[in-house]
C-alpha cells in the first residue's frame, strides 16, 4: 500500500489537516491556513490520488484513515473537509489517545440527517447527477450540488476521471460496516473535542452540520463566503480554529 506524501510547515503543537477532493491534494485544499504556521505546525498529506500521492485503488475512507492515523506520531488537532471529514472522524475512531481535538468542515456524512426533507431533497439532486452518462458533466453536476464552483479540466485530468467513475459507489456503507451515528458514539465515548464548521451557502449543509454537531456535543460555527470549501476564507476560518484550541488548551 502507498504511504502518503505530506507537506509539513511551521512549529507548535502539531495539526494534521485532511483534504476533500481537491486534486493537489492538501497543500493546496488548505493554502488559506499556512499562515497558521506562525503558531503551530502543519502537517498536510495528499489521500491516494491526490497531488503526490499515486493512486491506490477505489476510493475508500477506512482505507485512506489507516494511512493518514500513521502520521499521528505524536497527539495532535485534526481537521477533515468535505470527504476529508469523513476520513477525519474514522481517523479518530482508530486512535482517539492521540486526538487532541477534531474539526469537521462540511463532512461528507449526510447519512447523519438523511431523514431531513432539506437533505433529502439534496441527495435526490445529487443521485441524478451521479446517473450523467458523460464523466466529465458528471463531477461538474455533482460538485455543483455540493456547493463547489471552479474550473474543471477538458478533457478530465486522471484524478477527476477516477473520482467521476467513483461518485456512484461513494453512498455505500464502509468496509468497517460503521454509520456516521457510530462514529460520533464512538467521538464523544472518548472525550474528543469537537468543532462542526459550515459554510453558510445552503441550508442542507446547515442542516447537516447541525445534526453532527448535536452528535458529537461539538461546538459549532458558520464561515461564510466559500461555498463548500470554507476554509479558503483564510482569516476567519483561521481565527475560527485558533479561538477553538485555545478554548480546549
Amino acid at each position: 500500500m502507498n504511504k502518503l506524501h505530506f507537506e509539513q510547515q511551521g512549529s507548535g503543537p502539531k495539526v494534521l489537516f485532511v483534504h476533500g477532493g481537491e486534486e493537489a491534494g492538501g497543500l493546496t485544499a488548505f493554502a488559506a491556513q499556512t499562515p497558521l504556521a506562525q503558531s503551530f505546525t502543519l502537517i498536510m498529506p495528499d489521500l491516494p490520488g491526490h497531488g503526490q500521492t499515486p493512486a491506490n485503488g477505489p476510493v475508500d475512507a477506512d482505507e485512506d484513515a489507516d494511512l493518514v492515523a500513521e502520521l499521528l506520531t505524536e497527539p495532535m488537532h485534526l481537521v477533515g473537509h468535505s470527504y476529508g471529514g469523513s476520513v477525519a472522524m474514522r481517523v479518530a475512531v482508530k486512535r482517539p489517545e492521540m486526538i487532541r481535538s477534531l474539526i469537521v468542515v462540511e463532512p461528507s456524512t449526510i447519512d447523519i440527517a438523511a431523514d431531513d426533507p432539506v437533505v433529502l431533497q439534496m441527495l435526490m439532486e445529487m443521485v441524478q447527477a451521479i446517473q450523467i452518462p458523460d464523466l466529465r458533466e458528471r463531477v461538474i453536476a455533482f460538485a455543483t450540488v455540493l456547493g463547489i464552483h471552479k474550473e474543471w479540466p477538458n478533457p478530465l485530468s486522471e484524478t477527476y476521471r477516477l473520482l467521476a467513475e467513483s461518485l456512484p459507489t461513494l453512498g455505500r456503507p464502509s468496509a468497517s460496516g460503521l454509520t456516521t451515528q457510530d462514529l460520533t458514539e464512538k467521538i464523544v465515548a472518548a472525550d474528543i473535542p469537537s468543532l462542526v464548521i459550515s459554510g453558510g451557502h445552503r441550508e442542507a449543509w446547515e442542516h447537516i452540520c447541525d445534526r453532527m454537531a448535536a452528535a458529537l456535543h461539538a461546538k459549532r460555527a458558520v464561515v461564510t463566503g466559500f461555498g463548500h470549501a470554507p476554509q479558503q476564507n483564510g482569516k476567519d476560518f483561521n481565527t475560527c480554529l485558533g479561538e477553538f484550541w485555545a478554548q480546549i488548551s
